[in-house]
């Protein structure tokens, strides 16, 4: 990829992820969720399943401290559930309550809205290598 193209990518990259974001703080208000970061956070939880606040905070490249104010007001709103795993009274996991399922599905159903107003030239398979592709350079990233 030259050097125009690749700034013709991150340009569309940052117009997807503003759409996304829009989608996600209109979400958030009519699901009552919160911020759109804590509707993002639930819908991880939705994916990956249960998990401890630091591989959140990983995953969302955010503070071990913000994530947990994030997971406060999902329980306080009945959303997520902190429980010890059996075995292992240390840990603390975050799972979705049937509530904050339904909720991240409904928000997954408004993301995927927004998704189909893409141009339908892009082929899945672009999409996939270029998905692939940013995560190899995070992971090369990482590895400096």
């Amino acid at each position: 990829m030259n050097n125009k193209q690749a700034k013709e990518l991150a340009a569309l990259v940052a117009d997807l992820q503003t759409e996304l974001n829009k989608a996600d703080r209109i979400g958030a208000a009519t699901l009552q969720v919160g911020s759109a970061e804590d509707l993002q956070v639930l819908r991880l939880l939705l994916a990956r399943g249960s998990l401890r606040v630091g591989e959140i905070a990983s995953c969302r490249s955010s503070s071990v401290a913000t994530v947990s104010a994030r997971l406060d007001r999902l329980e306080r709103r009945g959303l997520v559930i902190r429980e010890r795993p059996p075995g292992d009274r240390r840990a603390v996991v975050s799972s979705v309550t049937k509530v904050g399922a339904e909720t991240a599905q409904a928000s997954k159903r408004e993301r995927e809205k927004v998704l189909r107003r893409l141009d339908a030239d892009i082929s899945m398979d672009t999409v996939e290598a270029l998905v692939n592709a940013f995560r190899e350079q995070a992971e090369l990233d990482a590895a400096r």
